[in-house]
């Protein structure tokens, strides 16, 4: 499964650091361009650092987004 590194990833990651993405499809992408491949979400702090123009303190502030929607997935609080 090839999904990162293609145009609909990288529009993903575009709208995951500018904020436009609901919880629901930040899951969904999480899900779809990362634990389907077996990668961990430092990878997506590691592609937003890579294929994006994004500063690293927004990329803490994205990467504890994610976790804290994947915990609530997860029924973690």
């Amino acid at each position: 499964m090839g999904y990162r590194a293609t145009e609909e990833h990288k529009i993903w990651l575009f709208d995951l650091v500018h904020g436009d993405l609901k919880d629901e499809d930040i899951l969904k992408g999480v899900i779809k361009y990362y634990v389907l491949s077996g990668c961990r979400v430092e990878e997506i702090v590691d592609d937003i650092v890579y294929r994006t123009n994004y500063g690293l303190d927004g990329v803490r502030e994205i990467k504890e987004k994610v976790e804290k929607v994947l915990e609530e997935a997860a029924g973690i609080d």
